[in-house]
């Protein structure tokens, strides 16, 4: 018997941003699939990405803005700008995944992970 219980081990870390600016750690690998991962995290039914950079994506609740009692996350929302995704307010939960040079949704790396936690993402926008 050897590794780490399957309990405490991330395989696929993202972060998850709710309405109320709350971040915290996922893991879109505790699941059936990557998209019922992200299904349940956001709590929609269905999802759309928005690609931010060559490597980070931003999964949105496709329906988020038309629903009766959408709230706008200003956090996401103010993520996705500072990363040129100037068209719109995102609503509802979000969550911030990689992926691979083929385009399948991957776990983020610690630097990712890491700049969405402190809010270095922001960090070349601040001079602007």
């Amino acid at each position: 018997m050897s590794g780490t219980s399957p309990q405490t081990a991330l395989t696929a870390q993202a972060v998850r941003i709710g309405v109320d600016g709350r971040l915290e750690v996922i893991d879109l690998g505790a699941e059936v699939s990557t998209g019922a991962a992200i299904r349940s995290a956001i709590g929609c039914r269905w999802f759309d990405v928005v690609r931010l950079t060559r490597d980070l994506d931003m999964w949105v609740d496709d329906e988020g803005a038309i629903q009766a009692d959408a709230q706008v996350n200003l956090m996401a929302t103010a993520i996705a700008r500072a990363h040129g995704a100037i068209w719109q307010p995102f609503c509802g939960a979000v969550v911030f995944a990689a992926h691979d040079g083929n385009g399948a949704t991957v776990g983020l790396s610690d630097a990712q992970k890491d700049a969405l936690l402190t809010g270095a993402v922001f960090a070349h926008t601040v001079n602007h």
